[in-house]
């Protein structure tokens, strides 16, 4: 889960859940991120961003083991279809 930091990440009320009275970036049934599009798996508040994931490093293999494991293709292919 990626923890919001108040004042700085400053996110759509939508997109924020809060657990034990810390907020986070809520999260689909599946545990992707609520801001990221279903089908291109790119994040729909880039801008906007919450500063742990301005920190991420995109392109680490830790974020290209979790783009291309077999639950995120699952969805993927999932969410194509539904959209079809």
């Amino acid at each position: 889960m990626v923890e919001l930091r108040a004042e700085v990440d400053l996110i759509p009320e939508s997109m924020v859940a809060e657990y034990g009275g810390v907020r986070f970036m809520d999260q689909r049934g599946d545990g992707a991120c609520v801001a990221l599009d279903p089908v291109s798996r790119l994040c729909t508040i880039y801008d906007i961003r919450p500063t742990v994931c301005r920190q991420f490093d995109r392109g680490s293999a830790l974020c290209r083991s979790i783009l291309i494991s077999p639950d995120a293709v699952r969805r993927l292919v999932s969410a194509a279809s539904v959209s079809a």
